[in-house]
């Protein structure tokens, strides 16, 4: 028992010491985790928005690289393996410890509600790791085929509450957007799921699924691409 568990704390501080070695000195750290499901309406048809929305945002803030955002795997794996819940992490100190371990200074927690309009409202807030204070909260409302404009917004409000900089490059990159039909997002989201489960061919259906709904969905595209070498 003691030697299995210093062996997972040499694979943490190893894990921490990458994640903070990639990362330069003067970027700010942060990571995503998954989001709430706070549905009325069919609560179980967007379940798997809990971790297709985190993933998504993930991507979107990657896309500046003024801000090292934590890989959504490593984060996982190091929850799953302290048997901790992504979510409510605000109010148990050591889930922000994690946020420590893996050299994040901010935690970004998310909610979502789609609603039977077709309409999806989309929370965040940021948390300083070492307080476990939330600094900084948002929402958006708008259509479900409008979800990724609103990650978008989303992640330029998390950027500028931070005080990131960007690019021109960067800040058009999350001006431009494309149009999704919501079935294609809980396809993509159950990919994810998949993966998390390491339900490989399983989560290749689901990324097939999205690009059948939309053949333009480029994370969909990347994702099944990867599975797929």
């Amino acid at each position: 028992m003691r030697t299995s568990k210093r062996l997972f704390v040499l694979i943490v501080f190893a894990s921490c010491f990458l994640v903070l070695t990639s990362a330069s000195a003067n970027k700010n750290t942060l990571a995503v985790l998954d989001f709430e499901n706070n549905s009325f309406f069919n609560p179980e048809q967007y379940r798997a928005l809990s971790k297709g929305l985190a993933d998504m945002i993930i991507t979107e803030l990657s896309q500046v690289h003024s801000i090292h955002v934590v890989e959504r795997q490593k984060l996982r794996a190091l929850m799953d393996e302290l048997k901790l819940s992504q979510t409510g992490i605000v109010s148990d100190q050591s889930s922000l410890q994690v946020g420590r371990m893996l050299g994040a200074q901010h935690l970004v927690f998310g909610g979502y509600m789609v609603a039977m309009d077709n309409t999806i409202r989309i929370d965040v807030r940021i948390v300083e790791v070492e307080t476990g204070l939330t600094i900084k909260a948002g929402e958006v409302t708008g259509k479900t085929k409008q979800v990724l404009q609103l990650l978008k917004k989303l992640s330029k409000k998390i950027l500028k509450d931070l005080n990131v900089g960007m690019t021109k490059e960067e800040e058009d990159v999350l001006k431009t957007s494309q149009k999704l039909d919501m079935d294609a997002v809980v396809f993509y989201s159950q990919g994810v799921e998949h993966e998390d489960a390491q339900e490989w061919e399983k989560a290749k259906a689901c990324y097939t699924k999205a690009l059948e709904v939309e053949p333009e969905f480029q994370q969909a595209k990347l994702r099944l691409q990867r599975l797929s070498e």
